[in-house]
């Protein structure tokens, strides 16, 4: 037992037992290549220092950095909540996480993102939305030697390297229970024009009214960045309309903050006299007064789903996905800022 205040290394293992220290390394990863009363000897003395190999001394055998990056573009609450879901799968696996943030606007997006995985040594990438629709990433990637799993919203062909959100069957849940309501004057917040996801969303919104016959007037779409200055934007314009919408859905719940809180500037009592969702389903949604009702992405199961799938292909091979899903519901839930149509003045 090691009493010293100094950590055991691989080198004081190596030099304990006489041995190199790539037979230590593979000692350590289980290789077949090292004869038993070596691997005995190691093992012994691994023991006997309270050695903890490190992620490198795993490596060297491996031939890898046991490290996967997450490539993001807009830190939301959102991708906190992701790289939280990572770790999580990491802490088990012996893998660590590094973050990397890039613009996806910019044209040098894709050389910024190959030369993170160089300069990095990253085993492979978790690519969340919208980076994971850049023209040319996969390409570049596979070019690269990268393994990689996408978030994305649309299920397209190949290779499962994707973990796909299913916007609709929560978006028609939240319009049903706002038409219920008696809401039929609604004003939505995009994301980014050029988003796809956002785009989903936006999509979804329309087809779901179209269920109750009812249409979103051009002038009561609003485009918001995903940020909560935005949204805050987004409803002043919204909340200048004639006539004003009775309900808001926001494609992210930083924006529909945003919307709360002018709301709240201008003595519109949530949901009093108007109904505000989300879409995220952030921790901070049921932080604010009125809680919000929110279309929940169930994040904790997308990471999961997305490290386990990263995992597999680095360590199996691309068949290895075909035994995991591909889609992920989200879920509406219904909060305190959500209620009945206001009664029209006069009536």
């Amino acid at each position: 037992m090691n009493t010293g205040t100094k950590q055991p290394t691989i080198n004081d293992v190596a030099a304990m037992a006489g041995v190199s220290k790539r037979t230590v390394s593979r000692v350590i990863n289980a290789s077949d290549k090292v004869n038993q009363a070596t691997r005995a000897r190691v093992l012994e003395v691994i023991d006997q220092l309270d050695f903890t190999p490190n992620r490198q001394a795993r490596g060297l055998a491996a031939r890898r950095s046991y490290l996967i990056g997450l490539v993001y573009d807009i830190p939301t609450l959102f991708i906190s909540d992701v790289q939280r879901g990572v770790l999580n799968v990491c802490e088990d696996t012996g893998y660590e996480l590094v973050v990397h943030a890039c613009h996806t606007d910019s044209k040098e997006a894709i050389t910024n993102i190959v030369k993170f995985v160089t300069r990095a040594r990253v085993d492979g990438l978790i690519i969340c939305s919208p980076v994971s629709e850049i023209d040319g990433l996969e390409p570049a990637l596979k070019k690269a030697g990268c393994a990689y799993i996408r978030f994305t919203s649309t299920l397209g062909s190949g290779p499962r390297k994707r973990v796909v959100t299913d916007y609709l069957p929560a978006i028609s849940d939240m319009t049903r229970h706002l038409v219920e309501f008696g809401h039929r004057d609604f004003g939505f917040i995009s994301g980014p024009r050029g988003n796809i996801s956002a785009r989903k969303r936006h999509e979804s919104f329309v087809r779901a009214l179209a269920e109750y016959d009812l249409e979103l007037p051009k002038n009561m779409i609003v485009e918001g960045a995903f940020t909560f200055d935005s949204g805050v934007a987004a409803s002043r314009k919204l909340l200048s309309r004639n006539p004003q919408p009775t309900a808001i859905f926001a494609a992210n719940d930083e924006m529909a903050f945003g919307v709360m809180n002018v709301a709240a500037e201008k003595g519109i009592k949530i949901p009093e006299e108007l109904s505000v969702v989300g879409f995220d389903g952030t921790p901070f949604a049921t932080f604010v007064v009125p809680s919000l009702s929110t279309i929940i992405r169930k994040t904790d199961e997308m990471s999961r789903l997305a490290t386990l799938k990263l995992l597999a292909l680095i360590n199996e091979g691309t068949d290895a996905l075909l035994k995991f899903e591909t889609l992920v519901s989200p879920q509406f839930i219904p909060r305190q800022s959500t209620g009945p149509v206001p009664a029209k003045k006069g009536s």
